[in-house]
């Protein structure tokens, strides 16, 4: 195998990769939400759907530094691409810190008033 063919695979591992992530994420969002409308608490659901979709934008903008010749350019797409993903990784954490902050309260009421 060529490298071309190679670097191909890796970069459809990466999006795939990225893809399932943030469907993950969609799928805590939307468990998230239904606490919201049980508990009538805030859940931070929609950071939780959206925060991943800097990983979505990290793939795309890697593959689009590969189909790039100029060095520059593409040393400027890498760098914001690393940006965006420790942006999104920062807000996923965040929205799993103050869900899990929610969940710890409900499980210490048990039914006390």
């Amino acid at each position: 195998m060529n490298d071309q063919l190679i670097q191909a695979y890796v970069y459809a591992a990466g999006v795939l990769g990225g893809i399932l992530f943030w469907a993950g994420f969609l799928i805590f969002g939307f468990i998230a939400k239904r606490y919201n409308v049980v508990f009538n608490k805030p859940t931070f659901h929609g950071l939780l759907m959206t925060a991943p979709s800097g990983i979505l934008l990290y793939s795309v903008l890697l593959i689009i530094k590969a189909t790039l010749k100029n060095s520059q350019a593409s040393d400027v797409i890498q760098i914001t691409a690393y940006i965006l993903l420790i942006i999104s990784a920062g807000l996923c954490l965040f929205g799993i810190y103050k869900f899990n902050s929610l969940l710890t309260n409900l499980m210490k009421y048990k039914g006390e008033e």
